[in-house]
């Protein structure tokens, strides 16, 4: 005879158990406070006995919202993004949140779509990660009546909360690396300047290079920042420079494979440094240097940030905080001199 599945308990079942009315047990479960504590004690022997799972919507309906929080990705494939949803799961549960994952792929129509359920199922707030968002665009999202912060862009704290990276800091930091290990022919791998991320690591490789006389950088964009048109690029390159910096560790992944295609040497003859320090970087046929961003922590910071608006409503004070970016070194680049 097959095995009767067992109903899970309902909060009537918990106050027969306790002899207790169920108002009471709903007060002990939202508001402790209204209860004595002998009662209290014996309706948790109860709920741990029964194993009884609060019903989240009911306690939406009370409290005015739910005690969930949207994570609006554009790409939940890529592992950059990936790992900000780590961060920000990480930080939800530590606070008895859940997050909900929205994957916009970068579309406004989307955005706008996930912010109408995020309302209507009453989210406390939601963590919006843009790829090329415009003013106009994340000042609509603004609109939808729910706390906001932006992760992976900076933006004015007059505006709201942000959570990113100094990108420009990154560019710089990953061709003055390239110029100190001997490289003076500086190509950029980037990707659509209309990114803002790109735009600002490649403000900063210029900047490493101005300070050098003897040394040029040249930018080469690709449509798209994955593998295959890192490997496109390397395919088609005529004069090679001594050193590359990809703007992306994708990008680099497929420059390093197309470069070992054509027989050229990582990093005798050309130098390689990738953006973001992923798990691909430490699986290319040679190990990438790379600009490491602290992407768990911005995931964390921006849950943290929301939570802040959330609870604390006119004490929060919008903050645009900023992690800065290091470096990884590996074999794609030269040991230092005397190294």
């Amino acid at each position: 005879m097959d095995d009767i599945p067992v109903r899970p308990a309902r909060i009537q079942d918990v106050a027969a158990a306790a002899g207790v009315s169920v108002s009471t047990v709903s007060n002990v479960l939202n508001r402790p406070e209204r209860v004595n504590e002998r009662t209290a004690a014996r309706v948790r022997d109860a709920v741990a006995a029964l194993d009884y799972v609060p019903h989240p919507g009911a306690a939406g309906l009370r409290t005015g919202h739910s005690s969930s929080i949207g994570l609006v990705l554009p790409d939940i494939t890529n592992t950059f993004y990936s790992r900000i949803a780590r961060g920000a799961a990480d930080a939800a549960y530590d606070h008895g949140y859940s997050l909900v994952l929205c994957h916009s792929a970068d579309a406004p129509e989307r955005e706008q779509g996930y912010f109408t359920m995020l309302v209507e199922q009453r989210a406390v707030g939601a963590v919006v990660v843009p790829l090329s968002a415009d003013p106009t665009r994340l000042s609509r999202l603004r609109e939808r009546g729910i706390p906001l912060v932006l992760a992976d862009r900076a933006m004015s704290a007059e505006d709201g909360c942000s959570v990113s990276v100094d990108d420009i800091a990154g560019g710089r930091i990953a061709v003055q690396h390239l110029l100190e290990r001997g490289a003076r022919d500086i190509l950029v791998v980037n990707g659509e300047r209309a990114i803002r991320q790109c735009a600002d690591r490649y403000q900063g490789a210029r900047q490493a290079v101005r300070s050098r006389r003897e040394a040029r950088v040249e930018q080469v964009v690709a449509k798209e920042m994955t593998v295959a048109y890192g490997l496109e690029i390397a395919r088609r390159l005529d004069d090679l420079p001594d050193g590359v910096f990809c703007t992306n560790d994708f990008l680099a992944a497929g420059l390093c494979h197309g470069l070992a295609e054509r027989g050229v040497r990582i990093p005798d003859e050309v130098q390689v440094v990738g953006y973001g320090d992923l798990d691909i970087a430490s699986f290319v046929g040679t190990p990438l240097s790379t600009v490491h961003q602290p992407v768990e922590d911005l995931g964390r910071a921006a849950v943290e940030m929301l939570l802040d608006e959330v609870e604390a409503r006119a004490e929060h004070a919008h903050e645009a905080r900023v992690f800065a970016p290091g470096l990884v070194v590996r074999d794609s680049t030269r040991p230092a001199s005397g190294g």
